[in-house]
């Protein structure tokens, strides 16, 4: 089992609750990893007690950086994301009076910014490009003009 994998079982283990539940899919990518166990365990520590039935609903990757969905019993937040080739404009619908799951996107999007410069498979510093009509965050190094596919790998499964 590689280092990567291991981590996020042993997260998976932590937090079990934040993986539990009904969701349409999480990718969790190796550049990402280390900031990503950074905000479960902010998320974790800011509810303490009370896990207010949070869980993930999806995790990917959208317009070249992570993206990190997820509900409670309290809400279940609607994003909405536009691109204008420009930059990504968002607003985000339903958080109205729910401080704790304010707080908590505001974890998870400080995480998605600090991701649009980093490498999708090593974490190395990159920049958002496209290739081809995909839009990716990778270093040279992991470039998808590099032969080989060098973005095969970059989902922990």
């Amino acid at each position: 089992m590689d280092k990567e994998l291991e981590q996020l079982n042993d997260l998976k283990q932590r937090f079990d609750y934040m993986f539990y539940g009904p969701h349409i899919g999480l990718d969790i990518y190796r550049g990402w990893l280390n900031d990503f166990v950074a905000v479960c365990e902010a998320i974790d520590a800011l509810l303490g007690d009370n896990k207010r039935g949070f869980h993930w609903k999806q995790i990917k990757e959208k317009y070249g950086f992570a993206r990190y969905y997820f509900d409670t019993n309290e809400v279940r937040p609607m994003r909405l994301s536009i691109s204008d080739g420009k930059g990504v404009h968002e607003i985000t619908y339903g958080l109205d009076g729910h401080e704790i799951e304010q707080a908590i996107t505001k974890i998870c999007n400080d995480a998605e910014q600090a991701s649009a410069t980093k490498c999708i498979v090593c974490g190395d510093p990159a920049v958002i490009k496209t290739y081809g009509g995909w839009v990716v965050c990778a270093c040279e190094k992991h470039s998808p003009d590099v032969p080989g596919d060098p973005l095969k790998k970059a989902v922990v499964k």
